[in-house]
């Protein structure tokens, strides 16, 4: 009788695989959602907070948004489905356009006064985000199609 061949050991997730994950989550999931979350905290605590430091609430379109990067940035972690990678990286480019949209507009329009109805989201914290805009999506393409990358999601050793 012949001994069944071992099956190889499942690659782990790489560190820059992790990196990319979270800083997708973070940068395009949670803080777009940090003043709808600011809101709800405020109604939920009675006390009378608005959104005016984040440039007002977010659409439903935003918070949508966020909500599928960060369920994908969860599928993405776990490694399953293999496609969820692909649809990681649409989600990260297709947010960067959009974003990009915005930060184009900041600087187009001339900045509020801060004052009662004013906002600090003005063109200094635009520039301020650029390079986040850039460097995070830049990041992340060039992680996720690695070598360990793509071997720890097609689940076999690079």
């Amino acid at each position: 009788m012949t001994e069944p061949m071992p099956t190889p050991p499942r690659p782990t997730r790489p560190l820059g695989l992790t990196i990319a994950i979270l800083s997708t989550a973070f940068g395009y999931g949670i803080l777009p959602l940090s003043p709808f979350l600011l809101v709800v905290w405020a109604s939920a605590t009675q006390r009378g907070i608005g959104t005016e430091l984040f440039g007002g609430p977010p659409s439903w379109a935003q918070i949508a948004f966020s909500a599928a990067i960060l369920i994908t940035a969860v599928l993405a972690w776990v490694g399953r489905p293999p496609w969820s990678r692909w649809l990681l990286l649409a989600l990260v480019w297709l947010q960067t356009m959009l974003l990009i949209i915005r930060f184009i507009a900041a600087l187009t329009t001339p900045p509020a006064l801060f004052g009662v109805g004013g906002n600090i989201s003005g063109n200094g914290l635009w520039v301020c985000q650029a390079p986040l805009i850039v460097l995070i999506p830049l990041y992340v393409t060039w992680y996720l199609n690695r070598a360990p990358a793509r071997a720890f999601y097609q689940r076999r050793k690079s």
